[in-house]
């Protein structure tokens, strides 16, 4: 495979994985917790406020809070989504944004459960730029296929053959990470 092929290729793995992230009203969002010697990783439920084509994730929440304090000192986090029939795990780079205008754009009316409109103070957005993701498909022909052979086993005994190419996708993004 040359290079030129590789990127088209990270750029049809970039679409999937937007199309996939498309489906999600709302992920988890994992950070690290300092809990004793080791951080501990610790996911909370955010309402994705914006998906970039690119797979940027924006999320608004207040500040201050134990996440954001949590996502800043390492500058890295996780994403997780799963679905009746798909699955997204994610790692990448987690800044802090307070672009008013952004967090204005991006409003709705569920946010003031915890915040006093766009113009609070407090109202920031996480930003997570994912460097590679995991995805788990069963939707489509290949997930009929899958559901056919799994229930046919069930019936049988007999094991169904493995399908882990065909559901099963590792995604670089090539994102630079910044550490610090």
């Amino acid at each position: 495979m040359t290079y030129d092929d590789n990127s088209l290729r990270t750029s049809h793995e970039r679409e999937r994985l937007y199309e996939v992230l498309k489906e999600f009203d709302t992920l988890l969002l994992g950070t690290f917790e300092q809990t004793g010697a080791e951080p501990s990783l610790r996911a909370r439920p955010m309402h994705v406020a914006h998906l970039e084509p690119d797979c940027t994730l924006y999320f608004i929440t207040r500040d201050p809070s134990e996440k954001l304090d949590e996502a800043l000192s390492t500058r890295r986090g996780h994403v997780f989504g799963q679905s009746s029939k798909q699955f997204v795990s994610m790692h990448g780079e987690v800044n802090l944004s307070v672009d008013r205008e952004r967090i204005r754009a991006l409003w709705k009316k569920s946010y003031e459960v915890w915040l006093n409109g766009p113009e609070d103070p407090h109202a920031v957005m996480v930003v997570f730029k994912p460097r590679d993701a995991e995805l788990w498909d069963i939707a489509g022909a290949k997930g009929l296929r899958f559901l056919f052979e799994s229930a046919r086993a069930l019936v049988t005994g007999e094991k169904p053959p493995r399908h882990d190419e065909e559901l099963h996708e590792r995604v670089s993004l090539n994102a630079p990470t910044r550490h610090g």
